[in-house]
């Protein structure tokens, strides 16, 4: 979308007050500048009779477990409105008794490809991330090579979509390329650090990680205190500090953005405006950019503070 990110409230304060709740996690840095883009769309509305709280469910995944919960509350709060992550099918019946008692539901972030009755989904295509990153790192390897695959949960859709779809594309696009092993990190930089190690360890010829998920600054790091930068590729994804430091430093090859400000502020002010104004969103995926940064161009997606 054009206005992905800036997409502003309709000129119409509600009426009554209204109560958005956006559901997110902060288990890892990724969450900073979508907490940012929530709190963003809530000082945009606070002048139009319109609160947005962000909420964090009792728990560090992205699963139904936690989010179904948080929805329930919303439910039971009279919230007019929800965002949540819709990590697995587990998600769907709660989201669909969130509509049928007449609270519209956007997700965000992630998505089940299971049917249900949200809105609209703000992200990115992951399916198309996990492509683009296999071809990427064809490229870089000249399609022969190790890799090890980590991703953050196997139990979340959004990181299969990642993980298969760099799978099911290097094994047409490289062939040669082996994929030594696959691994969950939690999304926490902590385990995917010991995890790479044990990789590199194991694997004396690995030529590269590819990190569908959080914590893969983690795998820099491992990379880093190895003295294999450079030698060891590294493809991930988001634009967080501590991956664009290892860009600049040759550590990271590159990163795939997925546009996490806009994931967090979009759904909210979308759903006041169709709340208030009956604005029906576009389209029911309204997918988030997803450059790919390297060391090449890094100055025009980050700064180093």
């Amino acid at each position: 979308m054009e206005d992905e990110g800036i997409v502003k409230p309709i000129a119409k304060k509600s009426d009554k007050p209204i109560k958005i709740a956006v559901i997110g996690l902060e288990n890892n840095p990724f969450w900073i500048p979508v907490k940012e883009g929530a709190y963003k769309a809530a000082a945009e509305l606070k002048d139009l009779n319109c609160k947005v709280d962000w909420i964090v469910p009792a728990g560090d995944a992205h699963t139904s477990d936690f989010f179904g919960t948080a929805i329930e509350n919303a439910i039971i709060q009279r919230y007019d409105a929800i965002v949540t992550i819709a990590g697995d099918s587990g998600i769907v019946p709660f989201i669909n008794k969130a509509v049928e008692a007449g609270i519209p539901v956007a997700t965000f972030n992630v998505e089940t490809t299971t049917e249900n009755k949200r809105l609209f989904f703000v992200g990115a295509d992951l399916y198309k991330q996990g492509q683009e990153a296999a071809k990427i790192m064809a490229k870089e390897l000249n399609n022969k090579g190790k890799v090890a695959l980590m991703t953050g949960f196997f139990s979340v859709e959004g990181h299969e979509q990642r993980r298969l779809g760099f799978i099911e594309t290097l094994a047409q696009v490289a062939p040669a390329i082996k994929i030594v092993g696959q691994v969950e990190t939690l999304d926490k930089a902590d385990v995917a650090y010991n995890q790479a190690k044990d990789f590199m360890s194991a694997n004396p010829d690995l030529s590269a990680f590819m990190s569908c998920a959080g914590g893969s600054f983690g795998v820099g790091k491992a990379i880093e205190d190895s003295n294999k930068a450079g030698i060891v590729k590294l493809i991930n994804y988001d634009f967080i500090d501590e991956t664009m430091e290892q860009v600049s430093k040759g550590i990271c090859t590159g990163t795939i953005g997925q546009g996490p400000f806009a994931q967090g502020h979009d759904p909210a002010i979308r759903l006041y405006n169709y709340l208030v104004g009956g604005v029906v969103p576009p389209a029911g995926r309204l997918l988030t950019k997803a450059e790919f940064v390297t060391k090449a161009n890094l100055s025009k997606y980050w700064t180093k503070k």
